[in-house]
Parts: structure tokens; sequence; C-alpha cells
């Protein structure tokens, strides 16, 4: 299916499956009237090279993916379809007559869900949570479709020690707490209008970022406020490594924020660039920090290793 050349091909996620990783990859045109095509890969990292190997490929873009405790990949993709890995679970019901899919050596499973836009989606194969543009979320009990309510304009899922929060812009944050969706508060200073983009956890508390400069720290009561205000740096990603707090700063760069949970001010808590780039999220696996990168012409991502050597490389997909 993909064949042409293309302007931009870039990895959206990287997660790990077994003892290895999954990508997410987008190819885009420009000045194409169509939506951009997409695939998952599945790639082993070794010393000195990867192993890379296609798993599905698509006409319709996927907005995200995710992989349960089980090695099951989940993906959903704008036209409301959910798929399923290694798996007939998936009925097959409701697919939209334009969608084209090829899937390399492993069995694939899918079904048209919803009539809204998915934007982000996470889980496991009886516990699993759609969010789309709409506001809407959809719960999957390994059997069964339902709706709730979620928020409009949802950024992404995320799974920071066994929690599942899902992010959106107006300073929207909300926390998975025993089978319900549940609002997290801010205080009054944190300006309503903002994006949070991404969340980790840090010292036992939480720490959230926006791309309009704001890394947000959660106090003791639970309540969010403002830690440090960078008006020249948007904050796309956060996660953490061992109480380091790696930062995705868009064209600003990569950062870490080592905190200071006794002194929580900005003149004790400083943001020092790492590797100059244009890096737009980040996600730690494993010992492995990994920097995702704006729009490329071809398909990579970063690749840091803070213990061994403090070293940085280029992994190609």
């Amino acid at each position: 299916m993909i064949k042409d050349d293309f302007d931009y091909i870039t990895v959206n996620k990287v997660l790990f499956q077994g003892s290895g990783f999954v990508c997410l990859q987008s190819y885009e045109k420009d000045n194409s009237l169509y939506m951009p095509l997409s695939t998952i890969k599945k790639m082993t990292l070794y010393d000195k090279y990867s192993h890379k190997e296609t798993l599905l490929t698509t006409n319709v873009t996927l907005t995200d993916i995710t992989v349960s405790s089980f090695g099951t990949i989940w993906a959903i993709d704008m036209l409301g379809h959910l798929y399923r890995s290694n798996s007939d679970g998936l009925s097959g019901a409701h697919l939209d007559e334009n969608l084209e899919i090829q899937a390399y050596g492993s069995k694939w499973s899918l079904q048209g869900i919803t009539n809204q836009t998915p934007v982000c989606l996470i889980g496991e194969n009886d516990d699993l949570w759609i969010a789309t543009q709409e506001g809407g979320l959809i719960h999957y009990d390994g059997q069964d479709f339902t709706k709730h309510s979620g928020i409009k304009q949802p950024i992404r899922f995320k799974r920071v020690n066994g929690h599942y929060f899902l992010i959106g812009y107006h300073r929207q944050l909300m926390q998975y707490v025993q089978g319900q969706w549940q609002t997290l508060s801010f205080d009054a200073s944190v300006p309503a209008d903002i994006p949070i983009n991404d969340l980790t956890m840090v010292n036992g508390h939480l720490l959230v970022v926006s791309n309009l400069g704001l890394i947000l720290y959660q106090q003791s009561d639970n309540v969010f406020s403002i830690l440090r205000y960078t008006a020249n740096i948007p904050w796309f990603g956060c996660d953490a490594l061992q109480d380091t707090v790696y930062l995705a700063g868009g064209s600003s760069g990569a950062y870490q924020l080592s905190l200071n949970t006794d002194e929580l001010s900005a003149d004790k808590n400083e943001v020092i660039l790492i590797k100059k780039g244009h890096f737009v999220a980040v996600t730690v696996l494993g010992r492995r920090v990994v920097f995702l990168q704006a729009l490329t012409s071809s398909a990579n991502f970063v690749c840091h290793i803070p213990f061994k050597q403090n070293r940085w490389f280029l992994v190609h997909t």
C-alpha cells in the first residue's frame, strides 16, 4: 500500500511489547487531499542495529495505539474503527467502504464502533477506553461497548504508576478510580484555558505540563499549582526516570528537571537543556528515554540512555 514518496514520515508513538517496541507511524504529502496513511511496526533494538517488521498498514489515519499486559495491540482510526491484533475478538461490523488495510504475518480483527472521531485509547483486553474529539468515552469490557461522558478535545491518555489519566484542552484532567472517571482540581492561579499536554509522577506526586510554558505540581491537598513558567518553551511532553523529569520542549529541545521537593520554587527547580532538536513527546521505556520528533523526512526517533555513558542515538524505523 505504501509505495509513493512522502514529504513527512513521522513516528507518533513508541510502546513496549514483549522484548521489543511497537511504533505508530504516519505518512504525509504536502497539499494532499487525503488523510495521512498509517503503519504499525514492531522493532527490536540491539547494540548496533535494529530489526524492523511491519505489522499493519491502513489508508485511514490511526490516531492512537496501546498494548495490553497480554501483548495485544489495540488501535483506533479517524473513522471510528477499532483494531485488535492476534485475535478474532472484533466482529468486522460497520466498516467504512473506503477502508483499506494490509496485515503482514499476523491476524487482525476490527470493527466500526462510533460515528465520532476517536483521539486516543488505553487499557486492557477486557477494560479498554476510547476517547473521542466530541467528548465521548467508549468502554469495551471484552464483549460489549458502552458510552460514557468524557472531555471534549482530549489530547491523550496516560498510564502512570498503574493509574489511567485523560488529559485535554481547557485545563481538563481526569483520573480513572475504581471504575469511575474523576476530575482533578487546579489552583485558581492556573489559567483555565490552557491545554494539559502530558503528565508524569515524581517523588510520589503528579506533575503536568502545558505547551503554553507551564509546569504544574500536585500539592499535598491534591490540587495542582504552578511550579514553573517558561514563556519561551512549549512543554509538549514529560516523563520521569529515577526522580528525574525529562521534558519535550518543542523546537527548544529536550530538557531535564531534578525536582527539589523541599523547596518547590522556580529558582530551586530549574530546567536544563540536554539536547538540541525539535521534540514533541517523551516516553520512558525501561532505562531508555525516547524523544519523538516533529515532522521528519524519514521515520526515526531519538533514544537517550542516561546511565550508559549518557548515550544519545537515532533509531531508524
